[in-house]
């Protein structure tokens, strides 16, 4: 019989913007049917392994999601997609260390799976590795430069912990013309951050 491809990673992306909050969140990847193929490997029995994965993932069973996905990933180490959902399952239980070790694993199958550097990124800036959380997410923007899951991301970075306002504009006005949101909440921010900028710029002379 010949080797076929079979899908081994499936996510969607989660586009959110909190219309309500009083600070944006995060944009990760979660496994969903439908959604765009990152990666194919010429293994014929893990389809239906990956896809119980998926289908625990999408449950939000994540011990077991945790155990599949190990066993996977031991049986077939060189596929970056089931790494890369290792480590979102050990996030999700609070296991940060086997989570970052999963995503850096990932990345070494893979060095371009954006999805592990977005992941890692986050995890990186709420683990407080601020400098880290940034490293990730250009090197994910060097992979795909309009990817507005790390615009977004890297807008929080730079508006809520870096204390860089034309970093954040910029990421966030990039988000917004990828996704053409219209989103209040986000264009408030935009108008709030230009206003800062140039209040800044005035008080330092930079216009004159």
């Amino acid at each position: 019989m010949p080797l076929r491809y079979v899908n081994v990673l499936i996510f969607t992306v989660v586009i959110m913007l909190a219309g309500c909050a009083s600070a944006p969140q995060e944009h990760a990847m979660v496994p969903a049917s439908g959604a765009t193929v990152v990666e194919t490997a010429t293994v014929t029995d893990i389809e239906g392994e990956f896809q119980v994965a998926l289908e625990l993932m999408k449950a939000e069973d994540w011990h077991l999601a945790t155990d599949k996905l190990a066993a996977i990933t031991a049986a077939n180490p060189r596929l970056s997609g089931p790494w890369t959902n290792l480590g979102i399952a050990r996030n999700k239980i609070g296991d940060m260390v086997g989570a970052e070790a999963a995503f850096i694993k990932a990345i070494d199958v893979n060095d371009r799976q954006i999805v592990a550097y977005n992941e890692l990124g986050i995890l990186y800036r709420r683990s407080g590795r601020l400098e880290e959380a940034a490293s990730m997410y250009n090197q994910g923007l060097k992979i795909n430069p309009n990817d507005e899951r790390i615009h977004w991301n890297l807008g929080i970075l730079n508006d809520r912990y870096l204390a860089n306002p034309a970093q954040a504009l910029t990421h966030y006005q990039n988000y917004q013309q990828l996704t053409q949101s219209q989103d209040r909440q986000l264009l408030s921010w935009i108008s709030e951050l230009r206003e800062q900028i140039s209040q800044n710029n005035v008080a330092t002379g930079a216009n004159r």
